[in-house]
């Protein structure tokens, strides 16, 4: 499956009026999710999104990895569907969260049902992270449990959650989860989404802008497809704080900063959505799961001083390789140095404030990147935990 726009969306909707659908499209997201009291409610949110110029995923309390142990589910399904498919907002219907091993089987039928009921859009499925227990999963191995997962439930979509910001560090099955998700994914030819931390809450800590800038663009190397952010209102429950919108409703200062993101990503997924992952490689010191640099594919020589890159090769459909350098450190800037093995004569980037190719932007006009008969150098800066993507091209 192929999308036609990079989603980005959230857990945790607004209430159902227009003014905070507005601060959500304002806010960058393009995919929301939303639950109403009636079709009739349903279909003005969905109006409001159209209008807003983003789409919607319908949350029904009826539709749940169980209902098909009652008679007349498929009725259900029938619907729901009936009820929004033709609207031009609509973008899928949720189905479950988190489900083990024990509840594919049952999910399985539930996405075919909706693929026959309204194949235009997506039956939507989250799992869990690589850090869950075996029992939880229902297989000892996460490879297993997503090989079996995409066996059995078909879907177009490969999304999990990934918390690892922690109040006393970062969990280190971060990037062996972007691993096993993106070879999952590549195998079973679907686009992936991450979801990752917004919210403070139990042990997480409460993420910095580099945080959430890291996640991100962390994410768009390892060729996802999507992202969503958990949350965006903050809960009124346990510990729960500091999400971009308050229990109060209000924008908090971490609105703007994944506004910020938000519109960042938008500019760049415009050409990620249509692009394949080919390589990803760690320079430094990998983390452990996860490939080191070794100089053999498209970047060939990396700087002394870049030893916290995250290098993700992509290619696109006439064959013109891409690379997005992401700079890992949240605290300094880097100084990037490449040497890239190509006989290709052009390099442009992408721009984030146009999302339009151009020629990588240097201070005082200096020429960013310099052809040689066997390849060429590129040099540029990189802020903390930000990201670049460039196109090679003739």
């Amino acid at each position: 499956m192929k999308l036609e726009r990079f989603p980005i969306s959230f857990w945790v909707q607004p209430k159902n009026t227009y003014e905070a659908w507005k601060e959500v499209a304002e806010g960058g997201y393009t995919v929301a999710p939303f639950s109403a009291e009636s079709v009739e409610e349903g279909r003005q949110v969905l109006d409001w999104m159209a209008e807003l110029g983003i789409q919607g995923m319908v949350l029904n309390s009826k539709v749940n990895w169980s209902m098909t142990a009652k008679a007349g589910w498929k009725d259900v399904v029938a619907d729901i569907t009936a009820a929004y498919k033709d609207h031009p907002a609509l973008w899928g219907y949720f189905i479950t969260d988190e489900p083990g091993l024990d509840r594919f089987e049952a999910l399985g039928e539930i996405v075919a049902a909706f693929k026959v009921a309204d194949p235009a859009h997506i039956a939507y499925i989250n799992l869990f992270p690589n850090y869950a227990a075996a029992d939880q999963l229902g297989t000892i191995s996460y490879d297993r449990h997503l090989e079996t997962y995409l066996e059995i439930v078909k879907p177009e979509l490969l999304s999990y959650d990934n918390y690892s910001l922690m109040e006393d560090g970062d969990r280190p099955q971060y990037f062996p989860n972007l691993e096993s998700i993106r070879a999952a994914a590549l195998k079973a030819d679907v686009p992936f989404m991450n979801i990752f931390l917004a919210t403070p809450h139990f042990s997480y800590r409460d993420p910095s802008a580099a945080d959430m800038r890291w996640q991100a663009y962390t994410s768009l190397a390892y060729g996802a497809k999507a992202i969503a952010y958990f949350t965006y209102v903050t809960p009124d429950v346990e510990n729960y704080r500091n999400g971009p919108i308050s229990i109060y409703g209000i924008k908090t200062p971490k609105y703007d900063i994944i506004r910020q993101i938000n519109l960042e990503v938008q500019a760049l997924g415009k050409w990620l959505v249509g692009l394949k992952s080919t390589s990803v490689q760690h320079t430094g010191c990998a983390p452990a799961g996860t490939e080191a640099f070794c100089g053999c594919g498209l970047v060939a020589e990396v700087g002394n001083s870049n030893n916290n890159l995250l290098l993700g090769e992509f290619a696109d459909e006439e064959g013109n390789p891409w690379l997005m350098v992401v700079n890992k450190c949240r605290e300094r800037a880097v100084w990037v140095t490449l040497k890239l093995r190509t006989q290709l004569g052009s390099l442009h980037e992408v721009a984030r404030s146009t999302g339009e190719l151009r020629a990588i932007a240097r201070d005082q006009g200096v020429d960013a990147f310099k052809r040689y008969e066997d390849g060429m150098t590129v040099a540029f800066w990189l802020a903390p935990a930000d990201g670049r993507l460039m196109r090679l091209s003739k």
